[in-house]
């Protein structure tokens, strides 16, 4: 279970090892399970003892050590599997190819770790006692078990890198597959990138294609290189007329490489901000690879970019310099030179309604959708159906009939309660706009669940207390989730004037529900912000 436990959190770190590494640093007291070795080194040292006490006069103790020795070990056994807490909270290990391989491996590995420590612990004792053969046996392989519970760590990290060689070959076998499946695609591709958006902007775009067109659309979650390649190969079709991607980046290089198979015509670039910057080291370095979509297009293919976003449209002026083809949306009546405008808004908590002008004419717009950014993705998905042949008429019908995207600003109503979903948009602006939306909902009590914002590096503390301050404004109660990552969010809400009485804390997510009976009330309208994958799980 501890073995499975560190692989599901390879998974998590998409098999790297050296993200692998820096979770096990942070988290010693997990990894070492303290309790547990304290547990283990009781029972062999219950077991040690009975060896040493029975004398050669009184043979038959032996052998009712022996079987004391035995039940002393099943006891606390069971006594830890009744104490044992999983780190597959939130998500359960998915049982892909290269799991399987990587758990072979890793049992392998365990498997010789505990024969060979077993063998010599038989061995050592049967020089220095004599003690029936079972009694020492026993005695060997709770030893084992012992050293290949506390290093199941490293045999994880082990086995990770043994593969990695093999775990390549594999994976450029697969791409070379997918870059001979897109030469021979007949239909366009769409990609999409952005700091934020680029989820929602991409249902939005394959949901107004689909007017007049067969698309599809990358799966709810796929939008890493290989998580690409395979639907490239194994869901792609000929008769698809549009492919509709989103694309995004952990490290430089990453859109460059998938976009080398893709080959995309149109890319829409949403935003250009802070999200990842501990991967990435600096903003700059965030600007370069979102802008690896725009240097992939071909010399008659179509740059889309949010002129409301500052670092967006710098990429924007860098491509038209560069001679690229570039169409710019935004919002607002000013005197920017914008392809699609979008302008006189008007947001509730039902949706929003606002013109759009465009070189095609202009048509009023309703939607569904929450919020003030959403009107942004609106538009960029609308400057890609009008490139591609859908008439505007046509795509106001089909922004009436929007739905959010799973799990961004989604709303819910049970029991009374409405509930906005917003756990899958993890950055500074995005947590911005979910408060806006919920201040527009009146009635019962506001209550934000969250664990706050990661992966900004050095910004990280202050962007939480700027997002604790902005909801001390907003929030009737606050649930924290996860008592020392969200410190910083608690010092912004009382920065804010905000009652340590209305801020509760809990450990994780499993803790959130308990939480919340005693608060929640008929009416009350409940905004889960972000949610963190089990790596930031604070269970020790």
């Amino acid at each position: 279970m501890r073995h499975l436990d560190l692989i599901y959190l390879a998974q998590l770190e998409r098999y790297n090892s050296a993200r692998l590494r820096g979770w096990i640093a942070r988290h010693w007291g997990l990894v070492l399970n303290g309790r547990g070795a304290l547990v283990q080194v009781a029972v062999l040292g219950a077991g040690i003892l009975l060896a040493l006490l029975p004398l050669p006069v009184f043979p038959g103790l032996r052998h009712a050590g022996t079987g004391t020795f035995y039940i002393i070990w099943l006891a606390a056994g069971m006594w830890l599997r009744s104490r044992w807490s999983s780190l597959q909270v939130s998500q359960q290990l998915q049982w892909t190819s290269r799991t399987v391989r990587l758990v072979a491996v890793t049992f392998l590995l365990a498997v010789v770790a505990m024969l060979v420590t077993s063998g010599l612990t038989v061995l050592l004792l049967s020089r220095l006692m004599v003690a029936p053969l079972a009694l020492l046996v026993g005695i060997g392989l709770a030893t084992g078990l012992l050293v290949m519970s506390e290093i199941a760590a490293g045999t994880v990290l082990v086995a990770n890198l043994s593969l990695a060689p093999l775990e390549q070959a594999v994976n450029q076998r697969f791409y070379a597959q997918a870059k001979v499946r897109m030469r021979q695609y007949p239909g366009e591709v769409v990609g999409i990138t952005g700091s934020y958006g680029k989820t929602t902007t991409k249902f939005i775009a394959a949901t107004l294609l689909q007017k007049r067109y067969s698309v599809f659309k990358t799966p709810d979650g796929v939008n890493s290189t290989m998580g690409i390649v395979r639907v490239v190969r194994e869901a792609l079709r000929d008769d698809h007329q549009f492919f509709v991607v989103e694309v995004a980046a952990y490290g430089p290089g990453e859109i460059k490489e998938v976009c080398e198979i893709l080959r995309p015509r149109i890319g829409i670039l949403t935003a250009v901000g802070v999200q990842h910057l501990e991967r990435f080291g600096t903003p700059e370095r965030i600007a370069e690879a979102k802008y690896e979509l725009i240097d992939s297009l071909p010399p008659d293919g179509l740059a889309i970019v949010n002129a409301d976003d500052p670092g967006a449209l710098r990429l924007a002026e860098r491509a038209r310099r560069e001679g690229r083809r570039v169409i710019l949306y935004g919002v607002g009546d000013d005197e920017r030179d914008l392809d699609v405008r979008g302008k006189d808004v008007k947001l509730s908590s039902h949706g929003s309604a606002f013109r759009v002008e465009t070189g095609y004419g202009a048509a009023m717009f309703e939607t569904k959708l929450l919020g003030g950014w959403n009107i942004a993705n609106i538009l960029g998905a609308t400057a890609a159906a009008l490139e591609c042949g859908v008439p505007l008429e046509e795509i106001a019908d089909g922004v009436k009939s929007l739905t959010p995207a799973p799990k961004r600003l989604e709303l819910r109503e049970e029991g009374g309660v409405i509930k906005l979903i917003d756990v899958a948009n993890a950055n500074p602006l995005g947590a911005q706009m979910a408060l806006e939306v919920l201040s527009q909902f009146k009635g019962g009590s506001k209550i934000l669940i969250t664990p706050g914002l990661v992966e900004l590096g050095q910004i990280e503390a202050e962007e939480n207390r700027r997002f604790g301050r902005a909801a001390a404004a907003v929030c009737d109660y606050v649930l924290l989730v996860g008592p020392q990552q969200t410190l910083p969010l608690r010092e912004g809400l009382r920065e804010g004037g905000f009652a340590d009485s209305r801020i509760l804390v809990a450990r994780h997510s499993g803790e959130v529900t308990d939480h919340l009976k005693a608060i929640v009330r008929e009416g009350d309208v409940l905004l889960y912000e972000n949610r963190l994958p089990d790596t930031y799980l604070e269970l020790a």
